[in-house]
């Protein structure tokens, strides 16, 4: 699955996104809705975000950047994971089965429509 499907699998609005390879970082934080100082300091903090670095040190985000961009936004704001808590997270699984929002009654009743057709196949 790709980042954009796994994003709005998780209930996170992804806004419009160009296509086209780098963006700046102003166009990276109009997208993501945060300040270019949070972007940069994010970049400090997860190792995820390295965007391309050229003279005059501007930065140049791909559109991975930007999806990893919103994913640490989704835990940080909305979420309300702290840094550190995030990073881990980050390090320790995909957003999938980070942020999958699933309750336990919609997923119970996905199982037993499975479990109907299975049984009507055997019949």
């Amino acid at each position: 699955m790709n980042p954009e499907q796994s994003l709005k699998r998780a209930g996170v609005a992804i806004p419009e996104i160009a296509d086209k390879l780098f963006f700046s970082i102003r166009e990276a934080s109009d997208i993501c809705g945060v300040e270019p100082h949070v972007l940069r300091y994010w970049e400090t903090e997860f190792k995820h975000i390295r965007p391309e670095k050229r003279s005059g040190n501007r930065r140049f985000y791909r559109q991975r950047d930007i999806y990893t961009l919103l994913k640490i936004k989704h835990l940080l704001y909305d979420l309300n994971f702290t840094i550190r808590g995030a990073k881990k997270r980050l390090m320790s699984a995909d957003l999938d089965t980070l942020v999958e929002r699933q309750d336990s009654q919609s997923l119970l009743k996905q199982l037993r429509e499975e479990l109907n057709q299975v049984r009507l196949l055997l019949e």
